[in-house]
């Protein structure tokens, strides 16, 4: 996936993230207060809804929730209401009933799908579906025709897609766009004008220049924010989008007025001259995300915002609440239009909270970080690399390294503790060791811990080091040389391609030879898969046949819902956490970024092992008590909060099933996390390293395999902190977990079986 670096902000010394809070409270409690939601689910109301649902998640605000809830529930879930699809009408402007297909009724849906996925219930995205699904269903690709549609509806497609997994809504999106291109987009500027109407030279400004209306070219930038934050990383188009963005945000820059505003029109300010502010917060809040999730890393980008922000929060922000000098509805640059204090709309507030949502979260960054959460996962993170990877990088690990085996140990050779100890470590972490360097001190323990590891893993293969791991003599090698090729392909750019030609060289040797052992009947079949797979990703010879008879065999042991028996016969474990859903993935998604293509569809292998994962993450999370605790059964207990890989696998990409939200996911591992390592625990050693147990010291409930090496596979709970600190998983307020919800008295998701999708055939 990508990983975005959290940019640092040059921090007025009067603002803080508690500043904009406090200013997200102010105007969002103030224009809640003066306007009942009972209104309809046109665009212009519409609009402040994606704003307001953007402040609830970010502050945790039930009530402001609540209010886009009664909004939705007076409009019955709907935009337009006719359901008479003869009738349904897109072609221009139209507010009546009949223009169910026009985009400024469909803008409605984005909020309809957030509600959806915090409390899935068919209702609420039933008229959604019909609507976008049986426009998808006709001939037409021009229903995007004037800039304001492509924030309207745009979004509408993302998140749609990640709630039904249908492929149409992508294809359509590109489809529709590259339409919209065609008729109204400038190639030069990458900016869009509004409409057909609009297009240069056939119109032009009052001094003869390009007329680009500021909030259609904010609509735009905002919506393609919207869209890339929610796109899968590896679809095709994605590029698209980026680059299109990327050129767009650069000629917004360039036309900002020196006060931080943009003016109507903007490339000839005397046309329509003076502070706008739904254009200038659209344009701030897409730089701010921008900049934010790692797209905007040059300095012109952050001065550009701030200054943006300035203008928002001084100018256009009012004693009473209010956000003024807002252009009325309308769709174009109105020459003597007056914009005073006093113009206030509802669209415009909702965009002023989406640029002040970004802007918080930025300045929560740049002051170290996203809050105690992440603090504590950071810390935990240093605590378990610390130990392994200083010393490894020296050569010292097998020198001091105090090393525990089971009670029942099995007699195998104990050096296979360092093997896995550094490569299921690694696995957990890698992503978090991915994240760019932002200059924060946490940047800086990622940056000393990056340089343990490159010089750790140089080590582990090196026949002269210490440190050379058992790559031969004990079948146990298969099993974490397999988390070694996991944590490439988690960190493939900053750890796999940074390591040098020697490195590189010695370790396809090793995974070659580790063909020689013959993995048992049970999930050691991904173990060979997923080394294999690594192999293919890195330009090397792969064994197809130990890759697709390991696939195979896991088809055949999906018993559904979300679960797999470990070999022929099912046994209640979380060897489904450990192994097969996160491994399985991780591989399936390695062949088809090398391309590799042979009897199995790797795409659609990945998609229906994607859905039971998103499954099991839901019944993780439901295992989660309000205390913290989950429940412990089945053997490698000692593993700790691996248990929950797959619900961290899902936030780290993007994955995060209905039903479940950031905020809620974070809070429940977070639970978890700190029940288990808080203070007063005792699950480390007095030289640092993990001790034998559950929660604490408690060697007796070890398997003759467990070392205390093996327990290192605790941090694939930590894989959310690959997320940038900017990100939603760790700025959005925390919220109630499934079970504080159910026991508290408040509304929560019914769960029901998941069916298991229809056997993908071969391809020849």
């Amino acid at each position: 996936m990508l990983l975005l670096a959290a940019a640092t902000a040059r921090v007025d010394a009067a603002e803080r993230a508690d500043d904009v809070k406090a200013i997200i409270e102010r105007v969002n409690d103030t224009w809640q207060k003066n306007h009942a939601p009972e209104h309809n689910a046109f665009w212009d109301n519409a609009a402040y809804h994606t704003g307001n649902m953007e402040a609830a998640r970010l502050l945790g605000r039930e009530d402001w929730t609540d209010y886009s809830t009664r909004w939705a529930e007076h409009n019955d879930w709907k935009g337009a209401r006719s359901d008479n699809k003869a009738e349904w009408k897109y072609d221009r402007y139209g507010e009546g009933d009949d223009y169910v297909m026009f985009g400024d009724w469909q803008v409605c849906f984005q909020t309809y799908a957030d509600l959806y996925r915090m409390l899935p219930d068919d209702r609420r995205l039933r008229r959604a579906r019909q609507v976008m699904e049986y426009q998808m269903s006709t001939p037409q690709r021009d229903y995007w025709w004037w800039a304001d549609g492509l924030y309207m509806v745009m979004p509408v497609m993302t998140k749609l897609y990640n709630l039904t997994g249908n492929q149409r809504y992508l294809d359509r999106l590109y489809e529709y766009l590259c339409v919209s291109d065609s008729i109204m987009l400038d190639p030069e500027t990458g900016l869009y004008y509004r409409d057909a109407k609009y297009v240069y030279p056939a119109h032009t400004s009052v001094n003869g220049k390009k007329d680009f209306w500021a909030r259609g070219d904010g609509w735009v930038l905002a919506g393609l924010a919207k869209v890339i934050a929610d796109l899968p990383e590896s679809w095709q188009h994605r590029d698209f989008f980026v680059d299109k963005y990327k050129k767009m945000a650069s000629s917004v820059v360039d036309a900002q007025q020196p006060e931080g505003y943009w003016t109507r029109s903007m490339l000839d300010p005397e046309h329509a001259p003076g502070p706008e502010t739904s254009g200038t917060a659209f344009f701030t809040y897409g730089l701010l995300w921008g900049i934010n999730n790692g797209l905007l890393t040059e300095p012109r980008y952050l001065e550009a915002a701030e200054k943006g922000w300035k203008y928002l929060s001084k100018t256009a922000l009012q004693k009473d609440g209010s956000v003024g000098y807002v252009q009325p509805i309308g769709e174009k640059a109105i020459p003597g239009q007056v914009v005073s204090e006093k113009s206030v709309t509802n669209f415009g507030t909702g965009a002023f909270l989406l640029a002040a949502c970004e802007r918080m979260r930025q300045l929560q960054a740049a002051e170290g970080g996203a809050g105690a959460d992440r603090a504590f996962w950071t810390d935990l993170a240093e605590r378990l690399a610390a130990p392994v990877l200083e010393p490894m990088s020296q050569g010292k690990l097998h020198e001091r390294m105090t090393v525990e085996v089971s009670p029942t140990w099995d007699g195998r050779k104990k050096d296979v503790a360092y093997m896995e100890a550094f490569g299921r470590l690694m696995a957990g972490i890698a992503p978090w060791l991915s994240l760019p360097d932002d200059g924060t001190p946490e940047s800086k323990t990622r940056s000393r811990l990056r340089r343990q590891a490159r010089a750790a893993y140089a080590n582990a293969v090196d026949p002269d080091s210490p440190d050379c791991l058992l790559w031969r003599g004990e079948g146990q090698a298969l099993v974490d040389a397999a988390y070694v090729a996991q944590s490439f392909l988690r960190g493939y750019d900053s750890l796999w391609l940074a390591l040098d030609t020697l490195t590189r060289s010695r370790y396809i040797e090793r995974f070659k030879g580790l063909r020689e052992i013959d993995p048992p009947y049970t999930n050691w079949l991904l173990f060979s898969a997923t080394i294999e797979a690594f192999l293919a990703k890195a330009g090397a010879e792969a064994d197809i046949y130990r890759i697709n008879s390991a696939f195979r065999k896991t088809e055949e042991w999906y018993v559904g819902d979300g679960w797999y028996a470990d070999g022929p016969e099912f046994a209640f474990d979380y060897y489904s956490s450990y192994v097969f859903h996160p491994m399985y993935l991780d591989a399936l998604a390695a062949l088809q970024d090398a391309g590799v293509r042979n009897r199995l569809d790797y795409k659609k292998y990945y998609d229906r092992a994607l859905r039971r994962a998103q499954k099991a993450a839901l019944v993780l999370e439901r295992f989660i008590s309000p205390e913290g605790t989950f429940p412990v059964f089945g053997r490698s207990i000692p593993y700790r909060t691996a248990t929950l890989q797959p619900l961290a696998m899902m936030a780290l990409i993007g994955a995060l099933p209905e039903g479940l939200t950031p905020g809620q996911t974070r809070a429940a591992l977070s639970a978890v996390t700190r029940r288990m390592f808080g203070p007063g625990t005792e699950n480390f050693n007095s030289d640092g390293y993990l001790t034998i147990g559950f929660c604490g010291s408690q060697p007796n409930i070890a398997d003759w395999y467990t070392n205390n090496g093996s327990l290192y596979m605790t941090s694939l709970s930590l894989l959310p902190l690959g997320l940038p600190a900017t990100h939603p998983f760790w700025t959005d307020a925390a919220a109630p977990t499934t079970q504080e919800k159910a026991f508290s008295g408040r509304p929560f998701p019914k769960d029901h079986i998941w069916k298991n999708p229809a056997p993908t055939p071969d391809r020849y």
